[in-house]
């Protein structure tokens, strides 16, 4: 195995906060950061949106890790009611 692939899964498990970045949350599940944004986008996982201050124009999305889990478990098995993506293409229109 590509000594590459192992770090990113070592730095994965050792991950044991409850709230992570996109790129921690994309590393943690092992999907890509579109995956994860547009699951925030549909209200499968949650996130919140933390500013320094009320009238910051911008601030850092965070992702609620355990609910990523529970979206990755309700499809163990293939046998539970899985919420599942709205995708859009890249050019902005719903497919």
């Amino acid at each position: 195995m590509n000594s590459k692939y192992i770090c990113k899964a070592k730095k994965a498990a050792t991950l044991s906060a409850r709230w992570g970045t996109l790129a921690q949350a994309a590393d943690y599940s092992g999907m890509g950061r579109r995956v994860i944004e547009n699951a925030v986008k549909n209200g499968i996982i949650r996130s919140s949106l933390v500013r320094s201050f009320p009238e910051a124009k911008r601030g850092r999305r965070l992702i609620d890790l355990r609910s990523l889990d529970e979206w990755i478990e309700a499809g163990v098995g293939g046998k539970a009611e899985v919420p599942y993506l709205v995708r859009n293409d890249r050019k902005g229109g719903a497919q």
